[in-house]
């Protein structure tokens, strides 16, 4: 998923939990949930893995990463949070496990290994056993589904 659509759900999980450790909890939890659904991206890692398409990994990993950015800062400008606190501790733990995996990606913490399988497991769960969506697909319904999210956020 993209991590702007983890942190939406983040958003969502922090504002509607009435306790900060909910809040993190729910959001590191619904980071998993939500890399269960296929979204198109296992092509695009598995080649990147093999060395290929590394440019375009990291183009779509840093767009990813300034859109998150941006949707946080408009979240926070144009909503009055009575918990900020919760919110921003939802966003945060749902988009930390990719954060994680890039650490461990990038062989700044190899001791990231079992971390990485956990991960990844959830992320093929349905895409191993089936099959994923071409990339394009991926990317347009995700863009549905943050959409449908921005309803419930702003």
């Amino acid at each position: 998923m993209f991590l702007v659509t983890h942190a939406a759900v983040g958003a969502i999980i922090g504002e509607t939990t009435g306790n900060p450790y909910l809040a993190a909890i729910g959001g590191f939890a619904s980071h998993f949930l939500l890399d269960i659904i296929p979204h198109g991206d296992s092509n695009l890692y598995k080649s990147y893995k093999k060395g290929e398409l590394v440019k375009r990994a990291v183009a779509y990993v840093t767009m990813d990463s300034i859109a998150t950015i941006f949707f946080i800062l408009a979240l926070f400008h144009f909503r009055d949070f009575l918990h900020p606190l919760r919110v921003s501790l939802g966003i945060a733990f749902a988009v930390l496990p990719d954060l994680l995996i890039g650490l461990f990606e990038s062989g700044a913490a190899p001791w990231l290994a079992k971390f990485h399988k956990v991960h990844f497991f959830f992320h093929n769960l349905y895409t191993n056993r089936r099959r994923d969506f071409p990339f394009k697909y991926g990317v347009v319904m995700q863009l549905v589904i943050l959409l449908l999210l921005q309803i419930r956020v702003f």
